[in-house]
């Protein structure tokens, strides 16, 4: 009961932070929120990862707008937190993933525009039109990336609180 209560407040607090950090910064796509979400998933494993980038999608969404894009919004975040618990832990890798996260999460954005049309050349067109705007989500995460020695900490910290609790 305990450890299903310690997780549901993690995640809870993660998520406001998350949260927090897309609205304070809203509008360059440069933002924490992917970076949390991969710490997330990297520290606390797939269910807690894909849970945190739900979560941040649906709540920042209700402040910024729902819409046909919040779908896709959960898929993005939700499916780079799922992965980002796969990732082994490994620095170089981490570094890696938080830049080319910013990639599948533009890429995962752009089939949104199936929802006006079905010419696959038109999606390609749009995709590529967004990718400096993909670009700066990548260096973003990268930039955010630098804080991650300090995270790095605090999330193992909760980890092993957690796993104590499953013992």
């Amino acid at each position: 009961m305990m450890l299903a209560i310690h997780k549901m407040t993690l995640l809870s607090l993660l998520t406001a932070a998350a949260v927090a950090g897309r609205l304070a910064i809203h509008g360059m796509n440069i933002q924490p929120a992917t970076l949390i979400i991969i710490l997330t998933g990297w520290f606390f494993g797939w269910k807690m990862g894909a849970a945190e980038g739900l979560l941040t999608a649906l709540v920042s969404d209700l402040f910024l707008g729902l819409g046909y894009w919040t779908l896709f919004h959960i898929v993005a975040w939700g499916l780079i937190g799922l992965l980002s618990a796969l990732l082994p832990q490994k620095r170089w890798l981490y570094f890696l993933w938080l830049f080319v996260s910013g990639l599948v999460f533009g890429m995962i954005m752009a089939l949104s525009y199936f929802v006006f049309t079905q010419n696959p050349l038109t999606v390609v067109g749009l995709w590529i039109s967004g990718l400096p705007f993909d670009l700066y989500h990548a260096a973003g995460n990268l930039i955010f990336g630098l804080f991650s020695p300090l995270l790095f900490k605090v999330f193992a910290a909760e980890a092993r609180k957690l796993n104590k609790q499953t013992r």
